[in-house]
């Protein structure tokens, strides 16, 4: 069995009839919704239902639609002020921005169910209901399948949105489905700034000059990630992960049986795993720490994979105390590290 959703009530705060257009556009898609992307969207065709004649009305053409929009006291919609009215700022309808990557109309009132919902809801962080979701907690029902490339198909799709947005503008009490936002990838430029690199071709290796390209890559979200996981040593142990995510520490000692596994930083990705005994039997004679070394694959932005390796090791001078080194193989990234000796200084 799917898992149970959840469903909260929000009361519907506006029910006005005069003056009251309902309405919806389709057009083509396009995989970008940037707000340029959605200005750009070419119109297919357009429904709205008029209260005051209590008539439906056909649209094949964006400037009748736009014409009968611009006699409306109040347009109610299903998220057109994110979409729709932007795709219709260009065929004649005047737009005020009322809120981030949000537009209404200038002359009439505005009433999108959608982010009406989503202001009068105390958690922000639950997900926008869409118009589909929204028939399935109301009338068990989904959308009907359609041809978005035939154009009468895709006109019973559009009739059908308005039909379940007027029905949902009528309720007093919405059903909305409680179901938290999906993470946003967050696009980060890196720039690998070696002056020199070696290309290897299978049989010659060649040295060039590299002025830095910037390579992007996506930075995982926190809250995609277990917020705790078994320990991997004893499997009774519970490690609570948030200050590994938030690279405050790569390393967690399980309070079972205290054991350490360390982490690569930010991640739950394990470096090593060592026991209570392990850590006990191998440690320096001065500041206690353990001694040994861990690495792991780094994928390498695009110029090959490395290996980052990173350790404790006995002063060779003193003998007494240890120090910290650290090796990265990673091309682009090529450098070593090595720290002073915590008894000598050395």
């Amino acid at each position: 069995m799917g898992k149970e959703i959840i469903i909260e009530e929000v009361k519907n705060p506006w029910r006005l009839r005069d003056g009251v257009v309902v309405f919806d556009i389709e057009t083509d898609y396009v995989n970008d919704f940037s707000i340029d992307a959605k200005k750009m969207r070419k119109f297919k065709c357009g429904v709205a239902f008029v209260y005051n004649d209590g008539e439906w009305y056909r649209f094949y053409k964006p400037d009748e639609l736009v014409k009968l929009l611009k006699k409306a006291k109040t347009i109610v919609s299903y998220n057109g002020e994110g979409f729709d009215f932007l795709v219709l700022e260009k065929h004649g309808l005047k737009i005020v921005e009322c809120g981030t990557d949000r537009w209404k109309p200038t002359k009439c009132d505005s009433f999108d169910i959608m982010h009406t919902i989503q202001n009068l809801r105390e958690d922000s962080n639950k997900k926008y209901p869409s118009l589909e979701e929204m028939m399935k907690s109301h009338y068990g029902i989904s959308k009907t399948p359609h041809d978005p490339d035939n154009i009468e198909d895709l006109m019973k799709h559009c009739l059908e949105d308005v039909k379940y947005t007027k029905k949902l503008y009528e309720e007093q009490m919405w059903l909305v489905p409680v179901k938290e936002k999906p993470r946003k990838k967050v696009w980060k430029a890196v720039y690998d700034n070696d002056l020199y690199a070696v290309v290897d071709d299978g049989e010659n290796c060649t040295r060039i000059i590299d002025f830095g390209m910037p390579i992007a890559y996506t930075e995982q979200s926190i809250s995609d990630l277990p917020g705790e996981i078994q320990c991997p040593l004893c499997g009774k142990g519970i490690l609570q992960m948030y200050s590994v995510y938030r690279a405050n520490e790569n390393e967690i000692e399980c309070p079972e049986c205290h054991g350490l596994i360390g982490f690569i930083e930010g991640t739950n990705e394990i470096m090593y795993k060592r026991t209570k005994e392990e850590l006990e039997s191998n440690v320096c004679p001065n500041c206690k720490k353990y001694l040994g070394s861990s690495g792991y694959e780094h994928y390498g932005y695009g110029a090959g994979s490395g290996y980052i390796s990173s350790g404790r090791g006995i002063c060779s001078n003193c003998r007494k105390g240890c120090y910290e080194w650290e090796r990265d193989d990673t091309p682009g990234f090529r450098d070593s590290y090595q720290g002073k000796c915590c008894n000598c200084g050395e």
